[in-house]
């Protein structure tokens, strides 16, 4: 393989990995509650979650490992204290965001739950020689709990061979909202012809995609910020006045969004596919 094809590959497969900050996905973006004890507290593009309880709190998603001290000062201006996490569930296994595991780790002692799918990419993962580390290993339909609060992991490969998204319930105003963090459903970037490393890809995007669209998401959240549109809900969380809605509760967002990625992939897959028969016919 050429160096110019093979580093087209490499985009292609980690496009994260090559350019590994996108100009402005770092920028702090203000901490907020997004309903009952889930705040959150990541930057302007890579979704962080901090779930709160009496017996210390959950954190969903370090990002980079320049992230961390976004996210732990989202945390402190919240009035949390950021060694109170106890428990770092890691998202899925790309650079922007679990590369911050070791440091989050170092800093607060929190115990670092993986996908068991995600293990040997996350093991990739290296920030300053330091190891990744990894405490409890999950599966679909696993749980985590701590003080009361429990959330389910629900297995959505595609984007990474062990994407997990994960659900609880949250309430507001006397009424009880499924809430879902989506891990990501962008398949417009992968490759699909010709993978090696991963022949099945096509056949867990699209199963994804069915799975994904029956899942209940009346609060919808995601591991982008953009995936779920924060910056548009953001102000009118903001200027919220008491009795009317909560802009995150967007179940019809949800299904949209859904939608809209599963068309982007079918049309990556076409294209991919025009490409190898065109190229294939030259040789």
């Amino acid at each position: 393989m050429s160096r110019l094809r093979l580093l087209i590959f490499i985009f292609v497969l980690f496009p994260v990995a090559l350019f590994s900050q996108p100009a402005g996905w770092n920028d702090p973006f203000p901490a907020h509650k997004v309903m009952d004890n889930v705040y959150y507290v990541g930057t302007k593009e890579l979704a962080s979650f901090l779930i709160t309880t009496p017996q210390g709190h959950i954190l969903m998603n370090s990002n980079y490992e320049s992230s961390v001290p976004v996210i732990r000062a989202n945390i402190e201006k919240l009035g949390f204290k950021f060694s109170d996490v106890k428990i770092l569930i890691s998202g899925h296994a790309h650079p922007d965001h679990v590369e911050g595991d070791a440091l989050v780790k170092e800093l607060t002692g929190a115990q670092v739950v993986v996908g068991r799918l995600e293990v040997p990419a996350v093991k990739e993962f290296r920030p300053g020689g330091k190891e990744h580390p990894i405490d409890r290993i999950v599966d679909e339909g696993d749980t985590v709990t701590l003080g009361g609060t429990t959330l389910k992991a629900h297995l959505l490969p595609g984007h990474t061979k062990g994407c997990l998204a994960w659900s609880m319930d949250l309430k507001e105003d006397g009424k009880t909202y499924r809430a879902l963090v989506e891990c990501s459903l962008n398949g417009q970037f992968l490759q699909y012809v010709g993978n090696k490393d991963y022949p099945g890809i096509v056949e867990d995007m699209r199963s994804t995609y069915k799975k994904a669209r029956a899942l209940p998401a009346e609060v919808f959240l995601s591991s982008h910020a953009s995936f779920y549109g924060l910056a548009e809900k953001y102000p009118r969380l903001d200027a919220r006045k008491p009795g009317e809605p909560n802009p995150f509760v967007d179940p019809q967002g949800y299904q949209a969004h859904v939608d809209q990625f599963e068309k982007t992939f079918e049309a990556a897959l076409a294209k991919q596919q025009a490409s190898a028969e065109s190229t294939a016919k030259q040789d």
